[in-house]
């Protein structure tokens, strides 16, 4: 699963790790004519960790005290090169990874 957006919708054209976060709580779902989003609500059991490395900012997902050397992570990469686009370690949504190795994955 993988998405291409229009930067000028998150930060004010610049991605930032708030402009992620606030995509995460908001989607493109709502109203297709004026862009309004519904709020997505997520789980507070929920770890998110996010860390920019050049044009890549990856965002982690896993129940809070998971070590990050463990096979329980959600991974994503948010390119910012334009296109913006999301993409899933390994094209998965499973919590199957670790954050250690984030950079190692195929993301598709």
């Amino acid at each position: 699963m993988s998405g291409a957006y229009d930067a000028s919708k998150l930060g004010n054209g610049r991605l930032t790790p708030e402009a992620v976060m606030m995509y995460e709580m908001f989607s493109r779902v709502g109203n297709s004519e004026s862009g309004q989003a519904f709020f997505r609500v997520g789980t507070k059991d929920e770890l998110q960790l996010i860390e920019q490395s050049g044009n890549y900012y990856y965002v982690g997902y896993a129940v809070p005290g998971t070590a990050t050397s463990a096979g329980s992570w959600k991974l994503k990469r948010v390119d910012t090169s334009s296109p913006i686009s999301i993409k899933w370690a390994d094209g998965s949504t499973l919590y199957n990874k670790t954050w250690d190795n984030r950079a190692t994955y195929n993301y598709a």
